[in-house]
């Protein structure tokens, strides 16, 4: 490959970065590092408890959280082939950082990624995600900024606006004091305000910090990169959302945590920090997801449920009742 994972960006895209949804190409494909063959050394060689296996409805609706599974004996290319023919997302977190050979590649591409852009790099952490046709990500936002690198066949992104009527404060505060994870609700209402961004091998996507997004895959197999990164901004605009929501809960008044108030966040950054450190929030619902299936290679979408955990649509149909004529019983003439 080149000397470059990013080419250089246009006038044009370093105006709209973080004003509008970034779009862009890379060379990531070239590393050799996303093939099958690499991707199965990668989940051999990953943790397994740091490895996501997940699945849910094909197409799913926007508002359909994953349902988490394991593949305890499987090896990485039994994984990669299940995500091929199967209803799964499998992703080794922070594969990125944690595997030698991907670090490499990965601390070239945010170097580049911070020239181009501009927006220094405080720390920055990223998941390889193999994923089956037709599998989704529902509605939700992250709190840190965020960006997807798209390497192998085709998805397309659905971003909302970070607009009070789409992520309230509310919803971002109860995220980042953890007693809610990233999802919120969703409403048919809401795609019109939704932009599908389609991404093909090659192009990746950066949008605004606290945009609600969403995936749906197309139908080949997909393979991407998903990156979270802090920078000065984003930690400090973080830090308001989190002082005014312990604010909120332990005075019972915050002012608000868009706008004017932002001028005080670096006061809000060495609360937030002291919060954290010596009044921990009392809730944390961050825990690891019930295993409710098991990867088989041989089961429907590769997806072996267990026993009384199924999901009322992957439950089978009923047949249909049969009408029995009793022996000798005539039709009656029209």
């Amino acid at each position: 490959m080149t000397d470059r994972i990013l080419p250089p960006l246009a006038t044009d895209q370093k105006k709209i970065v973080r004003k509008e949804v970034l779009r862009f190409n890379h060379r990531l494909e070239e590393t050799g590092l996303f093939t099958d063959e690499a991707l199965a050394r990668l989940l051999d060689e990953h943790p397994r408890d740091l490895v996501t296996i997940c699945t849910m409805q094909p197409n799913p609706p926007a508002d359909q959280p994953w349902i988490a599974g394991e593949a305890a004996t499987l090896t990485g290319a039994e994984l990669v082939e299940a995500a091929r023919k199967g209803a799964l997302w499998v992703s080794p977190r922070s594969a990125m950082t944690l595997n030698p050979r991907y670090k490499v590649v990965f601390d070239q591409l945010m170097g580049e990624f911070s020239k181009e852009t501009g927006l220094p790099v405080l720390t920055a952490d990223a998941a390889v995600l193999i994923s089956s046709p037709r599998m989704g990500i529902f509605f939700h936002v992250d709190p840190a900024e965020t960006m997807l690198w798209h390497v192998r066949g085709h998805k397309t992104i659905h971003v909302y606006p970070p607009r009070q009527d789409i992520v309230t404060e509310a919803a971002l505060e109860a995220i980042l004091v953890k007693e809610n994870l990233s999802d919120l609700p969703w409403t048919p209402a809401l795609e019109d305000h939704g932009l599908p961004v389609m991404l093909a091998p090659g192009q990746a996507a950066f949008w605004p910090q606290h945009s609600p997004h969403r995936v749906v895959n197309g139908e080949d197999l997909n393979v991407s990169i998903s990156v979270e990164f802090s920078s000065p901004q984003s930690m400090l605009t973080n830090s308001v959302f989190y002082t005014h929501a312990r604010m909120r809960r332990m005075l019972g008044w915050a002012p608000t945590s868009r706008g004017p108030a932002r001028v005080f966040a670096p006061a809000h950054l060495l609360a937030a920090k002291a919060l954290k450190t010596w009044a921990p929030p009392a809730v944390n619902v961050e825990r690891a997801h019930a295993r409710r299936f098991d990867v088989d290679l041989s089961a429907p979408g590769c997806v072996r449920w267990r026993k009384g955990m199924a999901p009322d649509w992957a439950a089978p149909a009923k047949p249909a009742r049969k009408t029995v004529r009793r022996r000798g019983e005539a039709l009656k003439a029209a």
